[in-house]
């Protein structure tokens, strides 16, 4: 479960409760950000990081205390440095110099961005300080071509946005400049946390019609479903018209990332969101008739089963663990957490070519692990257990449309495994369930597990992993903090309270949000 204020567990299940949707779409050119050489820079302050300018995080870590004038409230909004620093947190850039008491720089804070190939977006993206509701009043953004000609300049004058677009054919570039001149408070140094290369827009109540979110987890990994998020917004002004000519349908790319969040207004009025994940556009349709567009957008599993690998050479001295990190760099995943009980199973690291998502299922299987992505896009691989831990929160009658159903699935009659020496010798090893006439047969086929004791131990835990045979369907009115693999309490007219592992969690928001959330858990 994400970390939220008790304020937030409060008002999420209050009786008359207020919620509120939120996407950021991100329309830029997918490959300019992984394409950019060289990010330089004016004199930057201690506490900046210039590096993260392009990775697509729009907000400050924490709002650090300075001795800038009146940067330092005694409100507990406010802290030292040091938790920042040390645990790489986001920065941005922080110019060394200060405005003058107008806001106005004497020397002007520059940032460049010189790219490999040349590029070409609808616009240019900057966002300031959020955390202040800081920005520049006055700046300039410049695109230059490849023999270093300025294509396009546009001059920012009164902005008033901390997050701005400026809109333009920005045609065929390879370097842009961003020039503050002038800030909105009186000696300031000058923040930027991120520049997109391209439009972000952000779907908010005013705009969002609505937004479907599905994740899920299987107990084990017989299959890896990717999660998804499904968005309508309204599209009277044909920005997302194909025969628009000054629209997005024409920059509109697969892979743009897409950050849906979903938000309780709690007591005191403000509005605490919950990210629901980070997700990368997959298909798009304008619906004319009803001035409207609709976006659908999966996360990072996706993007690995883009990617093949293939390995008919036995490796020595390697582990499940090894393989996962390769499998994860190939793919250019850097977010991730993999149990380090993988580092004790060894592997012969044994395939033929296939997609990298199917050998990420390869590896949990042999690992006897569950693979999910979290909230915050970091894929987890993670050794299921036959114990149910302590729960996070419970799933009451009170805020369920009806009783939750519950059904058994069929008891496993037997399970089959089989294992590889090479590619070419093939063993198995059959477990039948003696204490039953009745039931269905699972089997198991990965060139991963090498050895019998492998083989058994992935029989046994298929074996545990399918006792959580009481599956609860409850349909309420949800929990956006909730994630897979967390263990709630179920309610029931019979007061039994059982702790289940949730599966999947689906929740629909339209101006107001309800939830569907599937567990599984062990009969008593």
């Amino acid at each position: 479960m994400q970390n939220v204020s008790n304020e937030y567990k409060e008002s999420v299940y209050a009786p008359i409760r207020t919620t509120k949707g939120r996407v950021t779409f991100d329309i830029s050119d997918v490959t300019a950000r992984g394409d950019v050489n060289d990010i330089s820079t004016t004199t930057e302050s201690i506490l900046s990081n210039k590096q993260q300018l392009i990775n697509q995080k729009r907000e400050q870590s924490l709002n650090l205390a300075t001795w800038e004038p009146n940067r330092l409230k005694l409100d507990g909004s406010f802290t030292f440095p040091d938790d920042t620093i040390e645990n790489n947190g986001e920065l941005g850039f922080v110019s060394d110099n200060l405005c003058d008491g107008n806001g106005d720089f004497s020397s002007f804070p520059t940032l460049a961005f010189i790219f490999g190939e040349s590029h070409s977006s609808m616009g240019i993206t900057v966002t300031f300080d959020v955390l202040n509701n800081e920005y520049a009043k006055e700046f300039t953004i410049n695109a230059y071509d490849a023999s270093n000609n300025i294509i396009l300049s546009q001059n920012i004058i009164d902005n008033t946005e901390v997050q701005l677009v400026s809109l333009g054919q920005y045609f065929e570039y390879k370097k842009i400049e961003v020039i503050i001149k002038r800030w909105n408070k009186p000696y300031r140094r000058a923040r930027v946390v991120e520049v997109d290369f391209g439009v972000v827009r952000v779907y908010t109540d005013n705009n969002l019609i609505k937004m479907n979110l599905i994740e899920e987890m299987d107990l084990t990994t017989s299959t890896l479903p990717s999660s998804e998020v499904k968005f309508t917004v309204e599209n009277a002004n044909r920005e997302f018209n194909i025969l628009n000519p000054e629209g997005f349908y024409k920059f509109l790319q697969e892979r743009q990332q897409v950050i849906p969040e979903l938000g309780v207004v709690l007591e005191n009025g403000n509005t605490e969101y919950v990210k629901l994940g980070e997700f990368y556009l997959m298909d798009w349709i304008s619906d004319e008739g009803s001035l409207t567009a609709t976006f659908t957008a999966r996360n990072i599993i996706d993007i690995i089963a883009t990617y093949e690998y293939e390995n008919l050479i036995a490796k020595a001295n390697y582990s499940l663990y090894d393989m996962a990190v390769d499998i994860f760099t190939l793919c250019g995943v850097e977010n991730y957490e993999i149990d380090t009980a993988l580092k004790d199973i060894s592997t012969l690291g044994l395939v033929k070519k296939t997609k990298c998502r199917n050998i990420l299922q390869m590896i949990a299987i042999a690992g006897m692990c569950n693979v999910y992505v979290s909230k915050d896009n970091k894929v987890i691989i993670k050794q299921g257990s036959l114990s149910i831990g302590n729960s996070v929160d419970t799933i009451d009658m009170d805020n369920m449309y009806k009783e939750p159903k519950i059904e058994l699935e069929p008891i496993l009659k037997s399970v089959e495994v089989t294992y590889y020496t090479d590619l070419d010798t093939a063993q198995r090893i059959i477990v039948n369930n003696q204490d039953i006439d009745k039931g269905e047969g699972l089997k198991v086929d990965n060139t991963l597990i090498n050895t019998l004791e492998g083989a058994t131990n992935v029989v046994n835990w298929i074996l545990r992993q399918k006792s959580y045979r009481a599956k609860y369907t409850a349909n309420w009115r949800g929990n956006p903090a909730h994630e897979p693999n967390d263990i709630v309490i179920i309610e029931d007219s019979y007061n039994q309270n059982n702790k289940a592992i949730i599966t999947k969690n689906e929740l629909t928001y339209q101006g107001y949000l309800e939830g569907k959330t599937e567990a599984r858990g062990l009969i008593e």
